[in-house]
């Protein structure tokens, strides 16, 4: 397979967008659910944590030049676990992407289109996605890269003008539920990082060298400064966290914003702006999907296998039935799904693969 080599920030581009787009999605909402005001504090206690994991895992890339994920589950158990890691990943990314899709039509058809079926709207979404796989990973870097500056600074021109009306008192007691809750149960919001498996998938077009230390310590930093700033503003603008059920919390924060009486309606341009995220996004882990299940068949035809995976997004997409199930997913499957993929079966085969390399390396210097 030829890849498209990159650099640093173009890297970074793609892991901040797949990132990003699920604080879009309400993420900060999920995490001051479950933490309530110590989410600001509970956040920084699991960056530090997942900066620890990166490095970790970092250790056992770099024994490894060149090889992403794929090609370690295959070192660590032959043939068997790289199919069973493939297949689960594949399930992984469609899955999610179905519901990225879904959540983000739900709320574009509540806010925008009430008069068009959602399943146009999942549809549109799909076909976008096709198209930038269509053309190839290397238009996908190209538009991410150019499009990641202009959500970012959307995200900040919200979050700075509605700090004008920002109440600091709704952040207290600043261990929210108790000390428990913040530091032990409360450990489980590392499900907001679990975007960070897309990074090793990244080593075939970036090396596993200081290119991925540095996009990916980036990444990791301006997602967390950003989901800390959405935190921050959903606890000290919003009274009640249930009034943005059923919508996208960042949307709310926008219409709350304030631009002057001379700026009208600005959350539109916002929203166009937020729409180019999710397409980024869909066609990112599209592409990866792809790329894992090529790799897993050596299958030839990429333009049919296209298809046939956007038949499969588009019906994973419609089969919740109310956005009562899309909740229900995202706070009771999502959360503990991620974190047993990303952190649990990833981090054993890692550490497996590591120790293995490490025992075969004495002995050959041994020899």
């Amino acid at each position: 397979m030829k890849e498209t080599k990159m650099g640093v920030f173009q890297a970074a581009s793609i892991i901040i967008t797949v990132m990003i787009s699920h604080i879009i999605l309400n993420m900060p909402n999920h995490l001051i659910t479950s933490t309530g005001s110590s989410t600001i504090l509970n956040l920084v206690y699991i960056f530090i944590i997942v900066m620890l994991v990166f490095f970790l895992a970092y250790k056992v890339f770099k024994l490894f030049p060149g090889k992403d994920l794929i090609d370690i589950s295959e070192y660590a158990g032959g043939k068997f676990l790289k199919n069973v890691f493939s297949i689960i990943i594949c399930i992984y990314f469609t899955t999610i992407s179905a519901f990225v899709i879904r959540t983000f039509a739900e709320s574009l058809v509540l806010i925008y289109f009430p008069n068009v079926d959602r399943e146009i709207v999942v549809l549109v979404f799909v076909t976008i996605a096709v198209v930038m796989n269509l053309f190839g990973f290397k238009a996908i870097s190209r538009v991410t890269l150019i499009t990641i500056p202009i959500i970012l600074i959307s995200m900040i021109l919200i979050f700075v003008s509605s700090a004008s009306n920002f109440i600091p008192q709704r952040a207290l007691p600043i261990l929210g539920y108790g000390v428990y809750d913040t530091f032990v149960s409360g450990l489980t919001n590392i499900f907001a990082f679990s975007s960070t498996i897309i990074i090793p998938f990244l080593i075939p077009y970036i090396g596993s060298g200081k290119e991925l230390k540095k996009s990916s310590i980036i990444s990791i930093i301006v997602y967390s400064i950003y989901l800390i700033l959405g935190v921050i503003a959903l606890l000290f603008l919003i009274p009640s966290i249930t009034e943005i059920n059923n919508t996208l919390s960042i949307y709310i924060l926008s219409r709350r914003a304030n631009f002057g009486q001379f700026v009208q309606r600005i959350d539109a341009i916002f929203i166009l702006i937020w729409i180019m995220s999710i397409f980024n996004y869909l066609a990112i882990t599209m592409h990866f999907t792809l790329a894992t299940f090529k790799r897993m068949t050596n299958i030839r035809y990429e333009r049919a296998m296209v298809f046939c995976f956007a038949a499969f997004l588009f019906t994973i997409a419609l089969i919740p039935r109310t956005t009562s199930d899309i909740n229900t997913f995202e706070r009771s499957f999502y959360k503990y799904i991620s974190i047993s993929i990303v952190f649990v079966f990833t981090g054993i085969m890692l550490i497996f693969a590591y120790f293995k390399k490490k025992k075969r390396l004495k002995k050959g210097a041994r020899l």
